[in-house]
């Protein structure tokens, strides 16, 4: 039960983290990207420990790997995959190299893919976004 808890109040952290980059206020204003961007990088350092080049360089499977073989319970890897696929998706969107863009939508599905087979807990949201990045990666035929 502490755990399940510890678990629920990181979540609820990170989802505020990102919202607070994602959706803050801006009075008409395009959003700064490269600000965006910094937090988002921050981001990757404060929940991973790792750098965002790192889930950059590294291949979809490995970075699953690397969480799977992280000593904590299931629900705490399921957790955590699906931090770093909304970390994944949210910097996917901001970037502006289609390649760049592309390749991050695909790790983030990869990840969200693996949560919808081997979680049993059913998303909406999940699925939502499962087929919205399929739809994405269709259009840019990546």
């Amino acid at each position: 039960m502490i755990e399940r808890d510890y678990i629920m109040r990181v979540l609820q952290e990170f989802f505020e983290a990102i919202a607070k980059v994602v959706y803050r206020d801006m009075k008409g204003r395009y959003p700064d990207t490269a600000q965006m961007q910094e937090q988002l990088n921050e981001m990757y350092r404060q929940f991973f420990r790792h750098s965002a080049e790192h889930f950059y360089e590294t291949d979809k499977e490995m970075i699953l790997d690397g969480l799977e073989q992280e000593e904590r319970s299931v629900q705490d890897t399921f957790a955590r995959v699906q931090m770093l696929s909304e970390l994944l998706y949210q910097d996917g969107l901001i970037k502006k190299s289609i390649p760049e863009r592309c390749m991050l939508l695909e790790k983030a599905l990869y990840l969200l893919e693996y949560l919808d087979r081997n979680s049993r807990t059913f998303s909406w949201e999940r699925n939502g976004k499962i087929n919205e990045i399929k739809k994405v990666l269709t259009e840019f035929e990546y």
